[in-house]
C-alpha cells in the first residue's frame, strides 16, 4: 500500500481527495486555534478583574503581585499591561508556570520611576528566588527561572522588595 493510498484510508476518503481533505483539516485546525486563542484571552481577562481586588499599598505605591494561568510569555505581558494600564500608578508583579519553568514580568508605571523604581532589578531579585535571570527596562521587565515551586515565594517576597526599592 502506497503512502498515498493509506493516508486516504486515515482520512476516510479517496486517494484523489487527500489534498481536499488535507486542506479542510488544516483550515478547521487553524480555525480551533483562533478560537482557542480568543478562549485563553477571555479567561485571562476574567482572571485579571478577579485579581484587581488583590492590590495592596506599599509604601504608599499600589503593588499586584500574583500568580496566573497565562498560556504564554506574551499573554503574561498583555495580562501584566492590563493591570497597570487599570492602576494608572504602581507596580504589577505576575507569575506563571510555562512548559514546567517559572516565569515572572514586572511592571512599573512612568511615574513610579521618575521616583526611583525599576522593573529590572525588581524581576532580578524576584528571579534569584527561582533559581534564574532577567531583566528588562524600568517600566517593563521579564525573567526565568529553573525552579517552578519557589515561584510562590518568589511573589510574596514583592511587597519586601518593592519597599527596600522605596527606601534606597
Amino acid at each position: 500500500m502506497s503512502v498515498l493510498q493509506r493516508t486516504a484510508a486515515y482520512l476516510n476518503v479517496a486517494s484523489d481527495e487527500v489534498d481536499r481533505k488535507a486542506l479542510s483539516l488544516l483550515g478547521e485546525l487553524q480555525s480551533a486555534r483562533k478560537e482557542i486563542a480568543g478562549l485563553q484571552e477571555k479567561l485571562a481577562r476574567r482572571e485579571f478583574e478577579a485579581m484587581l481586588d488583590h492590590v495592596q499599598s506599599v509604601a504608599g505605591v499600589s503593588l499586584l503581585s500574583a500568580r496566573v494561568t497565562a498560556p504564554s510569555m506574551d499573554m503574561l505581558r498583555e495580562m501584566t499591561d492590563w493591570v497597570r494600564d487599570r492602576l494608572g500608578s504602581g507596580v504589577v508583579v505576575l507569575g506563571t508556570v510555562l512548559a514546567g519553568r517559572p516565569a515572572l514580568v514586572a511592571a512599573v508605571t512612568p511615574d513610579l520611576v521618575e521616583r526611583g523604581l525599576d522593573a529590572g532589578r525588581l524581576v532580578r531579585g524576584l528571579a534569584d528566588v527561582v533559581g534564574g535571570g532577567g531583566g528588562g527596562k524600568p517600566t517593563l521587565a521579564q525573567a526565568g527561572g529553573r525552579d517552578p515551586n519557589r515561584l510562590d515565594d518568589a511573589l510574596r517576597q514583592a511587597p519586601r522588595m518593592l519597599e527596600d526599592m522605596m527606601a534606597s
